[in-house]
């Protein structure tokens, strides 16, 4: 008899993979028993290497989507780790609506910033208007595969970025996972007695990616019967016009709608609140950046859980089936190909009730103690 494969998988964001659970590309070298600074058996990419001992800037720019960017700070990270590995001091400045998320150290390029090391994406490195002295390294998330170290398989994008940058670079970098740069706004005290929960709601693809304000209420609902505290709900949206219309109101939750805010103030909302459950989207990965103590739970039916993840040990996931197969075989639904509705044509989001998304929240808050 053939195992039952349950309708949607629960995943947490300290979870490690083994090697064999996915599919993934062997890194060549032990990376736990590598020394910092050593040589890596792959040759190194001659022109990448002329470009961190030539340039005089790097220019960190994003301008397409939120979630592409923040997940692809893991090559920055790993751009700038490897100047301070070859005893460099250089600038590092921003472009675009999301390339100034990043933790730069200088402003606007002044004369005699060039050459530059420009790392984005196609809208970002176009507003820099690069010369044939610049070096340009563009970030394509369908393009970065999953690598494993013989130990583990890194699944995570930044993961992705920061080891494949590691490879070429031919140097054994200073990072561990998750790759990333510190973001957390640390200092947020949580307001008052109740729970403060954001849902968000934004998505790039509501007929795919959606999984609807009345079910993100029902589950912050269900969270304050079972936990017996009162919640304050938060429905986050990207824009006014996609703003969805609060449900009606539900027992011992307060509901209020977030709209048009921008990414300096959502970061602030986020950093206050307990629990963050949303779409696989932008917000939900700003989300989990952002803050330092919130849950945050993404719900995938479209693209790999955990591909589509910071990496971070508070970022979970809750993945249907589909989602489970682009992870396991590290697939690209876009890149691929695939259709991702079931037999009846239904969006996959369909198959986590808002039971199983309060009953994770309410794990998730648990074990991390809160």
């Amino acid at each position: 008899m053939s195992p039952v494969v349950p309708l949607v998988t629960r995943h947490w964001g300290n979870t490690a993979y083994a090697p064999e659970q996915v599919l993934s590309i062997p890194l060549g070298y032990d990376r736990s028993v590598t020394p910092v600074g050593a040589v890596l058996p792959e040759a190194p990419d001659p022109e990448l290497r002329s470009a961190l001992d030539r340039c005089a800037r790097v220019v960190v720019a994003f301008d397409g989507k939120l979630g592409d960017s923040l997940l692809a700070f893991g090559a920055v990270a790993a751009v700038t780790d490897a100047l301070i590995l070859l005893g460099r001091t250089v600038p590092v400045s921003s472009s675009g609506r999301y390339g100034c998320l990043y933790p730069t150290t200088s402003t606007a390029c002044s004369r005699g910033c060039s050459p530059r090391l420009i790392i984005g994406d196609d809208p970002g490195v176009q507003l820099t208007r690069p010369t044939e002295d610049d070096h340009v390294l563009l970030c394509y998330p369908e393009q970065a595969h999953c690598r494993d170290d013989g130990q583990r398989a890194h699944t995570h994008l930044p993961a992705r970025y920061y080891l494949r940058l590691e490879e070429r670079i031919g140097l054994r970098l200073p990072g561990e996972p998750p790759f990333l740069p510190p973001l957390a706004r640390n200092t947020a005290e949580p307001v008052g007695e109740a729970l403060t929960i954001a849902a968000v709601t934004a998505t790039s693809w509501p007929g795919r990616k959606d999984y609807g304000a009345a079910r993100f209420t029902d589950a912050a609902r269900i969270i304050g019967e079972r936990s017996g505290r009162h919640v304050r709900l938060l429905l986050v949206s990207g824009h006014e016009e996609t703003a969805p219309r609060p449900p009606a109101e539900a027992a011992g939750v307060q509901t209020e709608s977030v709209t048009g805010a921008d990414l300096a103030t959502l970061m602030d909302l986020f950093a206050r609140c307990d629990v963050v459950l949303g779409n696989d989207t932008g917000l939900t990965h700003l989300a989990a950046l952002a803050s330092a103590r919130a849950e945050v739970i993404g719900l995938y039916g479209r693209h790999s859980h955990s591909k589509w993840r910071t990496g971070l040990g508070h970022h979970h996931a809750l993945a249907t089936p589909f989602s489970e197969r682009m992870h396991r075989q590290d697939m690209c639904p876009v890149r691929d190909g695939l259709d991702d509705t079931d037999n009846n044509g239904r969006a996959p989001l369909s198959a986590i009730s808002p039971d199983l998304l309060a009953d994770t929240a309410l794990v998730a808050l648990e074990r991390s103690g809160a």
